[in-house]
């Protein structure tokens, strides 16, 4: 089914429960990958992905056919995950905010074809930034994760986070020297 959004939840309002079904697996990895990394937790990412779509079905009639169904979605993600996140209070949500660092994702680009040796650095590599990740705050590392991991322009971004573009943006770049800051040349 390559219909849009839009009009799969048109179809799913006259009836066919199918749509819907197509909407959950069309952005079921990313709501996932979103959770996951947000988190830092792959299991209670399991919960908030499911909740997510659970809350968006119940709002589905509140939902605004005008505005990107991604964008809306992710903002039920995001407050899911932050909500989960507070339940468990082991979080600080100020921790480690510096102002140094450069964009690392230019080195982690895959090649087409990796010899064994670069699959094993790149594992190393992807280890090291998620763990940075956890480290970081949360504002800072929505904001790079939307971005890279899901393709969102920084315009999405601002709509879900409900933040100005431009702090969107500054917020990007903080995460990058946060990121910088935690991981040393030698480790990538």
């Amino acid at each position: 089914m390559e219909d849009s959004d839009q009009q799969l939840i048109a179809l799913y309002f006259e009836g066919s429960e199918e749509a819907f079904n197509f909407l959950i697996k069309r952005h079921l990895s990313g709501v996932y990958n979103f959770a996951s990394r947000l988190s830092g937790d792959a299991l209670l990412s399991e919960d908030i992905a499911q909740e997510t779509f659970v809350k968006a079905w119940k709002n589905l009639k509140k939902y605004d056919k005008e505005k990107n169904f991604k964008t809306w979605l992710f903002t039920i993600a995001r407050n899911t995950t932050i909500d989960h996140l507070r339940k468990r209070k082991n979080v600080p949500f100020s921790m480690f905010e510096n102002s140094k660092g450069e964009n690392f994702f230019i080195d982690t680009i895959e090649d087409k074809d990796p010899r064994a040796d670069e699959i094993f650095a790149r594992a190393l590599r992807k280890e090291v930034v998620e763990t940075a990740l956890l480290k970081i705050s949360p504002r800072y590392k929505e904001v790079l994760i939307l971005h890279e991991g899901e393709d969102m322009t920084f315009s999405e971004i601002g709509k879900i986070l409900n933040r100005p573009l431009d702090t969107v943006k500054s917020q990007y770049r903080r995460a990058l020297l946060a990121l910088k800051d935690l991981i040393s040349d030698e480790e990538l």
